[in-house]
C-alpha cells in the first residue's frame, strides 16, 4: 500500500502518504490507496477528523512527472474524459481543490518546510479550484506571487501569509496536529459539519444569501439533541457530551 491508514486517537484517522522514495510524489497506484484510504474513513462513523501526513523528510512533491502522460487525454489525471478516472474521485470526496494542503481545513507544518507551486515551472496551471481557494487563504497578490513566479517559501513566510495556522520545531507537526483534531472533537459534530458547509457553500453566494443559509442552518441546529445537550451542560458548568445527534 502507498498510504498508511492510522487512527491514533479515537475518533481521529490519519492517512500518511507512504511513497517516500519519491517525496511522496503522486502516481496513479498513490491516488488509488488515497482515495480507498479517504473512503474509508468517510464509511467510519466512529471518524470526525482526518489529518493527511507524509512519510519521509516531504508532504508531497505533486505529480510524479515520470510516471503521468499528460498528453494522453484517456489517462491524464484531469481529463474531461476522465470521470471515471481516480484523481477527480479524490477531490470530489473531499468537495475541495485538488491540493491536498489547500483542500484542508487547517495545515500544520515543521518549521523546516518548504512549499513550491511548481505548476507554471512545468508547463502546467492550477487545476480544481486553485486558483479560487487559494486567493483567499493568502490574498491575491501573493496568490499570484506563488503561481506565477514559481517561487520556494519557507515555513515562516508560509505562516506570516495564512497558508499555514501553525509552524512546530522539526518532528512536532504532526503532535501539534492531534492536538488540533482533539480541539475540534471537543465542538458538536452537527455544528462543525454545518460549519464547514457554509465555509464551502458561501464562496459561490453573495452576502445576503449567505446571512439567509446562516440563520437556516441555526434553525435546524437548535433543535438537535447536541445544543439541547451543550445548554444542560452549561447551566450544571459541566463539560458536554456530544453525540452528533
Amino acid at each position: 500500500m502507498l498510504i498508511q491508514y492510522e487512527q491514533p486517537r479515537p475518533q481521529v484517522a490519519l492517512i500518511r502518504l507512504n511513497r517516500p522514495e519519491k517525496m511522496n510524489a503522486f502516481s496513479i497506484p498513490l491516488e488509488r490507496d488515497l482515495l480507498s484510504g479517504i473512503r474509508r474513513a468517510c464509511d467510519d462513523e466512529e471518524v470526525r477528523v482526518v489529518i493527511f501526513a507524509g512519510a519521509g523528510r516531504a508532504f508531497s512533491g505533486g505529480w510524479d512527472l515520470g510516471e503521468t502522460d499528460l498528453t494522453d487525454p484517456e489517462h491524464h489525471p484531469l481529463s474531461g474524459r476522465a470521470g471515471r478516472h481516480t484523481w477527480l474521485e479524490v477531490i470530489r470526496t473531499l468537495r475541495r481543490p485538488d491540493k491536498l494542503c489547500i483542500a484542508s481545513d487547517l495545515i500544520v507544518c515543521a518549521d523546516s518546510a518548504r512549499f513550491y507551486f511548481a505548476e507554471t515551472r512545468v508547463g502546467f496551471n492550477m487545476t480544481s479550484g486553485t486558483a479560487k481557494l487559494l486567493p483567499l487563504l493568502v490574498g491575491l497578490g501573493q496568490a499570484r506571487r506563488l503561481a506565477l513566479l514559481g517561487q520556494t517559501i519557507d515555513a515562516t513566510e508560509a505562516l506570516r501569509i495564512g497558508l499555514v495556522v501553525e509552524v512546530t520545531s522539526e518532528g512536532r507537526h504532526e503532535a501539534s496536529a492531534l492536538r488540533l483534531a482533539e480541539e475540534a472533537l471537543k465542538g458538536a459534530p452537527l455544528a462543525l459539519a454545518a460549519q464547514k458547509q457554509l465555509f464551502d457553500d458561501a464562496l459561490a453566494m453573495p452576502l445576503e444569501a449567505v446571512q439567509d443559509f446562516e440563520t437556516q442552518m441555526s434553525l435546524r441546529l437548535t433543535y438537535t439533541e447536541d445544543h439541547q445537550e451543550a445548554k444542560r451542560a452549561f447551566a450544571a458548568k459541566r463539560k458536554p457530551s456530544f453525540r452528533g445527534r
